[in-house]
């Protein structure tokens, strides 16, 4: 059943669902790349240090009654606070219009926003905490019970996918006396197996390296620099969104071409 069928009221109630994980994907985004609890204390002004109310924690209606400021010291909260709960719910909408209310839709809705913190993270501080993708891999699985793809399929996914990131990491070792790839990546790419089965890995792989190449030569003025840091994770991440999403159009239209 597609998400247009339920309702409006339904579709309201999902959207702001959808923004109380964009909340708490906020609080994961500033603690987890700190080694802070994500569990206590209750959110607090950066700034003050005072704990934030309950009614000024409000899923999109706080951010905007406060105008962005702590009620206690007028410290302005970064509009990326609001952005990032928009961008929750967004990711709830979009899941259930691509699949509708169903275990594929919910799977979707918990990768979506797991890889905005992800993208996020690892932009701002290129470091992909494993809580997330550990986390990911077991709610994947889980629904995986349930939903496509199944568990077999989920399983082979995680394990393609990890062992690919290894094998390359260790490869370049070999070559350049390093390691190419951090073990965020490996996990990460474990989680997107999980998620989108074997045949998504190879596609997520092309998609992030294509994105990352793009995005150098653009920094770079048209030329690579060898020894530049990209946060990987971040391209990966919109590249699994794209083959969530539009995979089986991309590869339709790849083979027509043929």
């Amino acid at each position: 059943m597609t998400i247009t069928e339920f309702g409006l009221l339904p579709v309201i109630l999902a959207a702001w669902l959808g923004a109380c994980f964009g909340s708490f994907s906020n609080v994961l985004i500033y603690r987890l790349p700190r080694n802070l609890s994500v569990v206590g204390p209750r959110s607090f002004c950066p700034s003050c240090q005072k704990t934030v109310a309950w009614y000024d924690n409000i899923p999109l209606l706080s951010w905007l009654l406060l105008r962005g400021r702590c009620r206690h010291c007028s410290a302005p909260f970064s509009v990326r606070y609001l952005l990032v709960e928009i961008a929750g719910a967004a990711c709830v909408l979009i899941a259930l219009a691509k699949f509708g209310f169903t275990i594929e839709g919910l799977s979707a809705s918990f990768f979506l926003i797991i890889l905005l913190d992800i993208a996020i993270i690892d932009w701002q501080h290129m470091v992909i905490p494993h809580t997330l993708t550990v986390a990911g891999m077991v709610i994947g699985l889980v629904l995986s019970l349930f939903g496509n793809p199944a568990l077999p399929s989920a399983l082979l996914g995680g394990v393609i996918g990890g062992g690919i990131i290894l094998l390359v990491s260790y490869g370049y070792k070999l070559v350049r006396g390093v390691i190419g790839m951090g073990g965020g990546d490996v996990m990460l790419m474990a989680m997107v197996g999980v998620f989108l089965g074997p045949w998504g890995v190879p596609a997520v792989l092309f998609g992030g390296a294509l994105l990352g190449t793009l995005y150098a030569v653009t920094a770079g003025r048209g030329r690579l620099a060898g020894a530049a840091k990209l946060p990987f994770g971040t391209f990966l991440a919109a590249a699994a969104v794209i083959v969530l999403l539009f995979g089986n159009q991309i590869f339709s239209w790849y083979l027509s071409r043929f």
